[in-house]
């Protein structure tokens, strides 16, 4: 499998990451080159074209660009390492026949700290500079320029390739911090695998399927004909192949991919829209799965929980029992259903609650907002925040008023955090 790798960096670094990449016969290597950290947004935006992998020199320009890297991309930056000070290090000490006070950059100071100690160097001075939210080039130059001016520092070790240029041309002894060659060649190994796995991902056997609901009155031939239409239309653009084993019924075999990129990332179903409504409902399950039988039969799952919402809904299980939905909308919930799958029912439930409870970010409720929200019975709500009272996640905290004639319904305060552990716990695939 070939992939494109776009290089990013300073010339001195895209070129020693692309001499490493000639080792790999099945990477075809792009350089995008920049002078500044400052204008690799600029370079991105530039660029036309779109690659598998994003291969950042450093973490500062990765964390620059990252809204910039397209959806089904992945990106990457090569990490400090201690062979990484070593070497500078021992350049510093070839050069000069002893350690002369150092001002760095981009090394945090325990790791400083611990290397100087591991060598029994005593008495050795330097500064680190804390690169924490690091935007800003100039900033960092005027700090290592200002202790070399008063005399603080004797020697500057930076890991920002314009700053070090700039020093250099203002005849501060500066030392350049970059990455070994083994570290090159690790950082891209993790790229292989990351690139790979998102190809095997959009590659992912998807399955949609749609159950039709004509309304009442509509003659069911000329609604399902309607239907039809619709549904082809969507087939083309999802390149799928379509079956109907009954009247009203549906199944779509594609990609994930191209399922990602026909609605947006699953968040836009216009096939499911019906601005009159006088044809009746389409609700739409999609599945996902390692093998087209898992993808089916979750589709037919989750088919089963948009037809429970009210109106044209979407919902999708993905391969990892994972539930979305009502997709395309603000009150989109997610969460799993490996607990059903060994059946504990109260931890599917659970984890919905707790989804419903982070997107609404509330956590005073009564039983008929919990019913409500997650569109269940009010037995079933009650039934979940017993549940919750036993484990000490739920306490009872008033009663709500009423306008009306009716019994007030008690006011529960739920425990975010207690209940984040108990899906944690739950969820726990060792547990599965």
């Amino acid at each position: 499998m070939n992939l494109t790798f776009a290089v990013i960096g300073p010339r001195l670094l895209v070129e020693d990451i692309c001499t490493v990449l000639a080792e790999f016969p099945h990477i075809e290597p792009i350089r995008l080159i920049y002078d500044s950290e400052k204008s690799v947004r600029e370079l991105l935006q530039e660029c036309m074209e779109v690659y598998d992998v994003y291969f950042f020199s450093g973490d500062v320009p990765f964390l620059l660009s990252q809204d910039l890297i397209p959806p089904h991309s992945c990106s990457i930056f090569i990490p400090f390492e201690g062979t990484d000070l070593y070497r500078a290090i021992f350049q510093i000490y070839r050069h000069y026949h002893f350690f002369p006070t150092i001002s760095f950059d981009g090394i945090p100071a325990k790791h400083l700290q611990e290397f100087f100690d591991e060598i029994e160097a005593k008495g050795v001075h330097w500064f680190s500079k804390n690169m924490d939210g690091f935007q800003n080039s100039e900033e960092l130059y005027e700090h290592h320029l200002t202790l070399w001016q008063e005399g603080k520092a004797q020697v500057v070790a930076t890991s920002i390739h314009s700053v070090y240029e700039r020093l250099k041309g203002e005849h501060v002894p500066v030392f350049f911090i970059k990455s070994t060659k083994q570290l090159i060649r690790d950082t891209i190994n993790k790229a292989l695998w990351l690139a790979r796995d998102q190809k095997k991902q959009l590659a992912q056997i998807t399955v949609l399927q749609f159950r039709i609901e004509p309304a009442e009155g509509e003659q069911l031939g000329d609604a399902l004909d309607k239907y039809q239409k619709k549904v082809t239309e969507f087939s083309k653009r999802l390149f799928a192949s379509m079956t109907s084993a009954d009247p009203g019924q549906y199944t779509l075999y594609t990609t994930r991919g191209i399922v990602e990129k026909v609605t947006k990332d699953f968040s836009s179903f216009p096939v499911l829209k019906n601005s009159s409504g006088e044809l009746g409902t389409m609700n739409l399950g999609i599945g996902m799965g390692e093998t087209v039988e898992r993808a089916l039969y979750n589709a037919n799952r989750a088919v089963e929980f948009a037809f429970r919402n009210p109106g044209n809904s979407a919902y999708l299980i993905d391969d990892q029992m994972k539930v979305l939905g009502p997709l395309g909308t603000r009150n989109t919930l997610d969460y799993s259903l490996i607990g059903e799958e060994r059946g504990d029912f109260v931890s599917t439930s659970i984890r919905k609650l707790f989804s419903w409870l982070q997107l609404i970010q509330k956590n005073e409720v009564t039983t008929r907002e919990i019913s409500v929200g997650m569109n269940t019975g009010e037995r079933n709500a009650a039934r979940m925040v017993q549940k919750m009272k036993e484990k000490g996640i739920a306490e009872v905290i008033g009663t709500e008023s009423m306008s009306q004639r009716g019994r007030p319904r008690p006011i529960y305060r739920i425990d975010l955090h207690k209940l984040s552990l108990e899906v944690k716990v739950r969820h726990d695939p060792k547990d599965v």
